[in-house]
């Protein structure tokens, strides 16, 4: 026995076999474009972050408080401003270094002097597969005075 069906149940059955058929091809494109949205986010959110942490890095190195442990007293501001971020990832430069000169100096030095902070992180992206460098770097002058 064969069924047969009305001129307007075709017609139905036509129109959303169509419609199926055309979201079967726009879905890998939405997919991709809110992944691709997603990984701008993430990669916009990472930069304003680690240059963020660079600026809260050079503020405290610029008003080091014990001049014998400046570096961490700056490594530890990053991390405390480094908020939703992996941590282990950054790579922090400071410029000079505690043992440098004008950092090594005795009293009443190194006042005015620039000290440098440099961060950079590698932001993971979905698609594709790739690390990104997001850079953030911050200058400020020295305003402690060594004990």
């Amino acid at each position: 026995m064969v069924a047969h069906m009305s001129k307007k149940n075709r017609e139905r059955c036509s129109n959303s076999a169509q419609s199926l058929v055309e979201f079967a091809f726009v879905l890998p494109i939405l997919l991709f474009t809110m992944v691709a949205i997603i990984d701008f986010g993430m990669l916009f959110y990472s930069q304003m972050a680690v240059s963020n942490a660079a600026w809260e890095g050079a503020r405290a190195g610029a008003t080091i408080i014990d001049p014998n442990h400046g570096d961490q007293e700056i490594v530890g501001a990053i991390h405390k401003a480094a908020f939703g971020l992996d941590i282990s990832q950054l790579m922090i430069d400071i410029d000079p270094s505690q043992g440098e000169p004008p950092r090594n100096q005795a009293f009443p030095a190194p006042r005015g002097d620039s000290l440098m902070v440099t961060i950079q992180y590698q932001v993971k992206l979905t698609i594709p597969q790739i690390s990104l460098p997001v850079t953030g770097k911050a200058v400020t002058r020295m305003e402690y005075q060594n004990p």
